[in-house]
This record gives C-alpha cells, structure tokens and sequence, in this order.
C-alpha cells in the first residue's frame, strides 16, 4: 500500500498588507469626544455646574478652558 503524505494546507491565509507607518507625531489630533471619568466632592460638582452655568458654558467647556489657562501659566 502506497504511503499518501496529506495536501498541506494554509489555514491562516495571506498576511495583511504593510500599511504605512505612523506615528503620533503626524497624527491629526482626535475630535471625537472620549469619556473623562474622575471622582470629585459633591459640593466641588455644584459649583464648577453653577459656574459654567453662569458663564452660559458647558461643563466640558469650562474644563478644557481651565487646563489651557494652567497649562499656558506654567
């Protein structure tokens, strides 16, 4: 009886194609807004909502204001 060696088969197919590298410094920045989880006092949320409210902003808003203003001050 003659020995039959089995077919071999490529279960995994054909790699990917090579995208071109990237890096984060010639990526555009994200505009799509992402959670931002953090806990803080009760009395803290009511009056950073008060004053943003005050200020006819958004809470993001105010935030992201306030870390520019420290972020240039330092």
């Amino acid at each position: 009886m003659a020995k039959i060696k089995k077919p071999i088969i490529n279960r995994k197919g054909a790699p990917p194609p090579e995208l071109e590298a990237s890096t984060n410094l010639t990526r555009e920045p994200d505009q799509e807004l992402k959670p931002l989880n953090f806990k803080v006092p009760a009395e803290f949320k009511r009056e950073f909502k008060t004053y943003a409210t005050q200020l006819d902003m958004s809470m993001v808003d105010l935030l992201q204001t306030c870390f520019e203003f420290y972020r240039n001050s330092r």
